[in-house]
């Protein structure tokens, strides 16, 4: 029982690390938000691709494999933020992404060379979490950048 509740607070603090270091010094987070909500203007095959890339993540962290959900960041988060931070980011603010039950992903929209994924995660308790996640694709790497939840801010469209 106390190993799993240590994995458990392991992941939660490598999943809190990688979300709040991107969404704090994320540029593009900082933005203001537009009044008008933003179109799809990914391709198909832009949308498939990072779609899967954060599945990939959401199903590590459900798993509690703080490891593969890190080796889903970008090259450029993870020469801001090691393991442990992630892990620790993750487990303070982002806990609900240890008791995910399902979640979706909605529209992706292509910003300069970042791709704006709205996804809804639904924690074990039924609580909905509108988030934005953000992604780089770098010599053909897919790589989260960023990931914040968007509560009270215009909600986005879910496939």
């Amino acid at each position: 029982m106390a190993r799993s509740t240590m994995r458990s607070a392991a992941l939660a603090v490598t999943i809190t690390l990688l979300l709040s270091a991107c969404s704090s010094s994320d540029p593009v987070a900082q933005q203001p938000q537009q009044s008008n909500p933003a179109q799809p203007t990914c391709s198909n095959a832009e949308d498939d691709q990072g779609s899967a890339w954060i599945m990939g993540q959401l199903d590590a962290f459900t798993n509690e494999d703080p490891e593969t959900a890190y080796s889903f960041a970008s090259e450029s988060f993870k020469t801001r933020s090691s393991l442990q931070q992630f892990i620790a980011i993750i487990v303070t603010n982002y806990g609900f992404l240890l008791s995910t039950r399902s979640y979706t992903i909605g529209d992706c929209t292509k910003q300069g060379e970042l791709f704006l994924f709205a996804v809804q995660v639904t924690d074990t308790a039924g609580q909905k979490y509108p988030m934005e996640y953000t992604l780089s694709k770098i010599d053909n790497t897919w790589g989260v950048d960023a990931a914040s939840v968007t509560l009270g801010e215009e909600e986005p469209t879910y496939s």
